[in-house]
C-alpha cells in the first residue's frame, strides 16, 4: 500500500512537472505577461511613475533631430538634463523612429510591452545553460511575471524595458561563447564580435548596464587566460576564429565596431577626458540655474542644501533602508506626477511571502553550496553570481552616494533590480531543489505556497487593487472592470482594507 502511495505521488510529481515544463505552458506564461502589461497600459494615464514624461520628452526632441548627437544641449531641454552628454541615450532615439510613425500613447507603451516581452524567451534560454530544468526554470518565470513591479514597468515608455532583453543575450552570447572555447579550445570571433557590440550599446541604453558589462569581460578574459597561456597564442586564436567567418560578415562586424566603439567613446570616453566621470552631474555640465528645471538633480540639490548636521553616514543604517526600500518598490502600487506620485503599500502575502520564501531558499542554497556547483552547470553559476555581485555592489554604492550628499535615502527603486532578479531566483531554486532532493511532497508545498501568495495580490492585481480613477485614463475601456474587480475580488485578498500597508515614509 505505502509503495502504491509513493508511486502514485511520484507518477502525478512528473506529470506536473511535464505540464510545466512544457512549451504550452511557458508560451501561457509570456501571454499572461503581456495581459497584466497591456491592463495597466489601457488603464493608466500617462504619464505614469516611472519617468514617463521624461523618456517621451526626449523621444520628441530625437523625433525632429535625425542624428544622435547634438552640438550642445537642445534649447529648452534643461528639464531633463545634460541631454548632449548623457550616454544613456539610445533608447529614447532609437524610439523616436515609431513616434514619427504615430505619437499615440498607447502605441508606444505597447512597444514597450513587445520589448519586455521579448526578453522571457531570452532568459528561459539563459537560465536553461544552468542545467536546470525546463520545469524548474519555467516556474521561476511565472514567479518573475506575478512580481507587482513587473507589468507596472512594462507598461511603461521606459528604457529599463530594452536593457532587460539585451541583459539577456548579452550573458547568454557570453554562455555560448565561453561554452565553445573552453570544449574546443577555438575562439567563435562572430559571437565574440556581436558580444562586444551589443554590450557597448547596451551601455549607452543605460549606464547602469556598465557593470553587467564588466563582469562578462571578466568572464570572458578568464576563460581566455585560461585556455590560451601567453598573448601570442590568443593572437593566434583570435586570428583564426576570425577566419572562420566570410569576408562579408566579417567586415560588417568590424564596421559595427567601430561604430559602436564610436558611439560608446563620443560619450563615456568624452565625458572621463572632460568631467573625469563617465556620468557627469548636471550641475557640471549645465549651470545651477539651467539644472534647476531638472527634477531628479533639483531634488538632490536642495536635500543636499538643507542637510541636517551630524546626520548619520552609517552605511549599516543606509543599508536597512535600502533593503527595505527596494523590497517595498517592488512590491508596491504607484501612480504618477498627476496625484503627486500617490503611493500604496505591497499586499501581505505577496510581499512577505517573497521575503519568507527567498530566506528560506537563501538558507538552503548556503546549506548545499557546493553540491550546487557540482551539480549543475558551474562556469554558468559563477558567471550568474558575479554579474548579481557586480551589478548589486555598484547599485549599492551609487545610491550610497547618493545617500552622503542628501542626508536621505533617495532613487530606491525595486525596478533596478529586474535585469538580475531571473537569475538570483533560479540560483535560489536551484539551492532549494538540491537541499530538497528526492522529497517531491515538500518541493510541490513550497512551490504551491510561493504561487498562491504572489495569486493572492501580486502581479496586475497590486495595481488594480490599489489604484483610483484618479490613476485611470478618462476614457479607459478597463475603468468599470477594474472596480468590479476592486468590488468582487478585493474583499477576498489579505491586506486590501490596508492601502498604507508597510508604507511608513515611503509614500503618500
Amino acid at each position: 500500500m505505502v509503495s502504491t502511495t509513493k508511486r502514485l505521488n511520484r507518477d502525478f510529481f512528473n506529470r506536473l512537472t511535464a505540464l510545466v515544463g512544457s512549451r504550452w505552458f511557458f508560451a501561457a506564461l509570456v501571454v499572461l505577461f503581456v495581459v497584466e502589461a497591456a491592463w495597466i497600459a489601457l488603464s493608466g494615464r500617462y504619464p505614469m511613475a516611472f519617468d514617463e514624461n521624461f523618456h517621451l520628452g526626449i523621444i520628441r526632441l530625437y523625433a525632429h533631430h535625425i542624428s544622435p548627437f547634438w552640438g550642445g544641449n537642445p534649447s529648452g531641454a534643461g528639464v531633463y538634463g545634460p541631454v548632449a552628454r548623457d550616454p544613456s541615450y539610445l533608447y529614447q532615439w532609437l524610439m523616436s523612429f515609431p513616434y514619427r510613425l504615430s505619437s499615440n500613447i498607447i502605441f508606444l507603451r505597447f512597444i514597450n510591452i513587445g520589448l519586455f516581452a521579448a526578453g522571457l524567451p531570452l532568459y528561459r534560454r539563459l537560465l536553461l545553460k544552468t542545467g536546470a530544468s525546463r520545469a524548474l526554470v519555467h516556474f521561476c518565470l511565472a514567479l518573475f511575471v506575478l512580481v507587482p513591479i513587473v507589468p507596472l514597468l512594462a507598461a511603461q515608455i521606459n528604457y529599463d524595458n530594452l536593457l532587460l532583453p539585451l541583459t539577456a543575450v548579452i550573458l547568454l552570447l557570453t554562455v555560448n561563447f565561453t561554452g565553445e572555447l573552453s570544449r574546443s579550445k577555438r575562439i567563435d570571433g562572430k559571437t565574440l564580435l556581436i558580444l562586444i557590440n551589443l554590450g557597448l550599446l547596451a551601455s549607452l541604453v543605460k549606464y547602469a548596464f556598465l557593470p553587467v558589462l564588466l563582469a562578462a569581460a571578466v568572464y570572458v578574459a578568464l576563460v581566455l587566460c585560461r585556455t590560451y597561456p601567453n598573448f601570442k597564442k590568443f593572437w593566434h586564436g583570435l586570428g583564426s576564429g576570425l577566419g572562420l567567418m566570410t569576408r562579408r560578415t566579417r567586415w560588417l562586424l568590424i564596421i559595427l565596431l567601430i561604430v559602436s566603439m564610436g558611439l560608446f567613446i563620443q560619450r563615456y570616453g568624452v565625458n572621463l577626458a572632460r568631467y573625469h566621470k563617465p556620468v557627469p552631474s548636471c550641475d557640471e555640465v549645465l549651470s545651477v540655474q539651467e539644472c534647476s528645471a531638472y527634477a531628479p538633480w533639483y531634488r538632490d540639490y536642495q536635500y543636499a542644501q538643507i542637510k541636517i548636521p551630524d546626520t548619520t553616514t552609517s552605511p549599516l543604517v543606509f543599508g536597512g533602508d535600502w533593503f527595505y526600500g527596494m523590497w517595498f518598490r517592488t512590491f508596491f502600487a504607484v501612480d504618477g506626477p498627476a496625484t503627486d506620485f500617490a503611493t500604496r503599500g505591497p499586499f501581505v502575502l505577496p510581499g512577505i511571502g517573497a521575503i519568507v520564501f527567498s530566506l528560506a531558499a537563501l538558507g538552503m542554497t548556503l546549506a548545499c553550496l557546493r553540491e550546487v556547483f557540482n551539480r549543475y552547470n558551474r562556469s554558468v553559476l559563477w558567471l550568474f553570481a558575479g554579474t548579481i555581485a557586480f551589478y548589486e555592489v555598484a547599485l549599492w554604492l551609487d545610491e550610497y552616494r547618493s545617500f552622503l550628499q542628501t542626508g536621505r535615502p533617495v532613487a530606491i527603486n525595486g525596478r533596478y533590480l529586474l535585469p538580475i532578479l531571473p537569475l538570483l531566483m533560479v540560483l535560489l531554486a536551484l539551492g532549494a531543489n538540491t537541499f530538497l532532493g528526492a522529497r517531491n511532497r515538500l518541493k510541490l508545498v513550497l512551490a504551491a505556497g510561493a504561487l498562491v501568495c504572489l495569486l493572492s495580490g501580486g502581479g496586475t492585481l497590486t495595481y488594480i487593487l490599489r489604484s483610483n480613477d484618479a490613476w485611470y485614463w478618462p476614457d479607459s475601456p478597463l475603468k468599470g472592470t477594474n472596480h468590479a474587480i476592486q468590488n468582487t475580488v478585493g474583499p477576498l485578498v489579505p491586506g486590501n482594507s490596508d492601502p498604507r500597508a508597510f508604507m511608513g515614509h515611503h509614500g503618500t
